[in-house]
């Protein structure tokens, strides 16, 4: 215990240091967003006399418990920045990466003219959540009866839904989706499977 206290006597500059680096580290981690990721419902439509199904994921801001909402206050999630990641099945290699786009967010769409708005479609997709509310992302389209699907962002409207960058044909992927926000990074990794040319199992697995 005397060689403790001599210790800490001799070493008060680095101690304070670390302690004071130690407790701002846990207190930046109480007071991050709690942020969780979960699938979306199926999205299948008709356009003309084509079938499409879309995939998209949903973000969520969990609500804090009673304790951290009284000390830290509600935190939303602020101008938030997603990209999506597809690596290959096998190696886990990244095989394309992307800007990904809010789908709870307006299309880069003028809808009295029907005409893209290129300024739009340029700026990465940004949006913010509150506590206690989600928002959608959207991760892909696939067209009945083809057996590639085609990861979807903004830029995507430029080609007709089927950006041909972008265009993928194997039968899984691991998908790794990552946020950014107000400078702290969350990712989390899903199976997206595309078997066939019937868009039932087009679709992401936890």
């Amino acid at each position: 215990m005397i060689i403790f206290q001599k210790f800490i006597t001799e070493n008060q500059l680095w101690v304070g240091v670390i302690s004071g680096w130690l407790i701002t580290r846990i207190m930046e981690a109480l007071r991050k967003p709690s942020i969780s990721f979960r699938l979306s419902d199926d999205q299948e439509f008709t356009k003309g006399n084509k079938k499409y199904k879309f995939i998209n994921l949903i973000i969520s801001n969990n609500k804090r418990n009673f304790i951290k909402k009284f000390l830290f206050g509600s935190i939303p999630i602020n101008n938030a920045r997603v990209w999506l990641r597809f690596n290959d099945y096998s190696s886990n290699v990244e095989f394309l990466k992307i800007d990904a786009r809010w789908a709870s967010t307006k299309e880069p769409v003028d809808y009295n003219t029907n005409q893209l708005i290129i300024s739009e479609i340029i700026l990465p997709s940004r949006d913010t959540i509150p506590v206690g509310e989600e928002a959608a992302v959207s991760v892909a389209i696939k067209e009945s009866g083809e057996n590639s699907f085609f990861p979807f962002n903004n830029q995507s409207y430029l080609h007709n839904w089927k950006h041909p960058n972008y265009e993928l044909t194997d039968k899984k992927y691991w998908l790794e989706i990552l946020l950014l926000a107000d400078g702290e990074e969350y990712k989390h990794k899903f199976l997206l499977t595309n078997p066939s040319k019937s868009l039932k199992n087009f679709k992401l697995l936890k």
